[in-house]
């Protein structure tokens, strides 16, 4: 049979799809100086991706954001790997919690962690975001984020370093990887070398290898208490003041409060160690007569519930709030009184007269339940606007259930 030219030198046709095909640009790279060449898979890419860039949304609530801050400056510095924080959640695929989680907060942090984008992970950062710790019963608190949101990794401490924090993340890096190889990451037991990097710099009470004397220091300095401001002639201007039941400058022509409260309030009994206590009718009339005399700002307003007791010491249920105005300017003074009330009692509002009256009043409302006859806007600051009773009454059980979230 003859057979062309054409036809004689081609290969069969199962033959020819067995060889590579290379494109022209693929030689002239591979033969460029100075450059190199890898191949690898999609999967591997994205992995190596995601692991490279893991960028933090933070959500720091206490004292471990303090050591958050801390893991992003320039001595330990997390953007070397490639970790940055955004200030938004739609930027971002890791959420560091780190501290106290309330129940007033969650429902923050899980819409939060519903606007990151897939795929996302979270860490848990410190005693309080993992269990709550010193505040786990506490009305207020969630015992731990992991009911808010699913937790990838536990950085343990209170509060962990900055080191602690930078090997949670190479840990949320190899279950990332693994996960993603469709593997199960397995329980990371820590190394001595690693918990040598992570332990604190100075260890903590009823560690073995505290140094004694650094208890001792702490218990003496914390026997003696910060000396008091020197008072009198030789103290300067700013620096004298004064007890709570002290006179406004003589200097500005005005009486002293000890003569106001007996002269024109009829108040007989004048304690040493304490507020005096001003009748209920009496109290706005005192406070606007102060106010035309300098004390224009209002320091605090502090309630207090005190129980109904029965047997020998029986006593009806009553309530005790205390206030406090300052004189603005040099020479400053103070001036305090107190307030009982029996139960259902209310003392009309500062609001009127003060800057500040208005949250201070709403505050003591919303944690010990006192009413302030008269506010314009008495209503919760603190607390959900759906939470039942006062926290801080006597009888408020401090480890009140509050579902779903504690």
């Amino acid at each position: 049979m003859a057979v062309n030219g054409s036809s004689a030198n081609r290969l069969p046709l199962y033959e020819e799809r067995a060889l590579s095909y290379e494109h022209p640009l693929l030689g002239a790279v591979a033969h460029t100086p100075g450059l190199s060449i890898a191949t690898t898979s999609v999967d591997r890419l994205l992995t190596w991706g995601l692991t490279s860039s893991l960028w933090i949304f933070p959500m720091a609530t206490s004292c471990c954001g303090i050591e958050f801050m801390a893991a992003a400056a320039s001595r330990v510095d997390l953007d070397r790997m490639g970790t940055i924080l955004r200030g938004t959640p739609r930027q971002t695929d890791v959420m560091v919690v780190a501290g106290t989680i309330t129940v007033k907060m969650a429902p923050r942090v899980k819409k939060l962690w519903e606007q990151m984008p897939e795929p996302k992970w979270a860490i848990a950062m410190g005693s309080c975001a993992i269990s709550g710790d010193f505040y786990r019963n506490l009305y207020s608190v969630v015992p731990g984020v992991d009911l808010v949101v699913p937790i990838d990794v536990y950085v343990p401490g209170c509060p962990p370093n900055p080191e602690a924090l930078m090997d949670g993340l190479l840990r949320l890096k190899e279950r990332v990887r693994l996960r993603r190889a469709g593997k199960l990451p397995a329980p990371h037991i820590y190394s001595p070398s690693t918990l040598d990097l992570t332990r604190p710099k100075i260890p903590r009470v009823g560690d073995p290898s505290r140094d004694p004397s650094v208890d001792r220091a702490q218990e003496e300095g914390a026997l003696h208490a910060t000396e008091p401001p020197l008072a009198g002639a030789d103290a300067p201007a700013s620096e004298s003041v004064p007890a709570l039941t002290g006179h406004p400058d003589k200097s500005e022509g005005a009486q002293g409060l000890e003569a106001i409260l007996r002269e024109e309030f009829g108040v007989t009994e004048i304690p040493s160690g304490a507020a005096p206590v001003v009748a209920v009718d009496a109290h706005l009339r005192l406070a606007r007569r102060l106010r035309t005399l300098g004390y224009k700002q209002l320091v605090y307003v502090v309630a207090t519930h005190y129980p109904e007791k029965t047997g020998a010491k029986a006593q009806p249920e009553r309530f005790e709030v205390d206030y406090a105005l300052r004189s603005v300017g040099p020479g400053s003074r103070i001036a305090a009184w107190r307030l009982l009330l029996s139960s259902g009692q209310s003392p009309p509002t500062l609001t009127g007269s003060f800057a500040g009256a208005d949250w201070q009043e709403r505050e003591q409302y919303d944690l010990v339940g006192v009413r302030f006859e008269g506010h314009p806007d008495l209503r919760r600051l603190m607390m959900p606007e759906t939470w039942v009773g006062h926290p801080l009454r006597k009888d408020y059980a401090s480890d009140t259930a509050c579902p779903p979230w504690r």
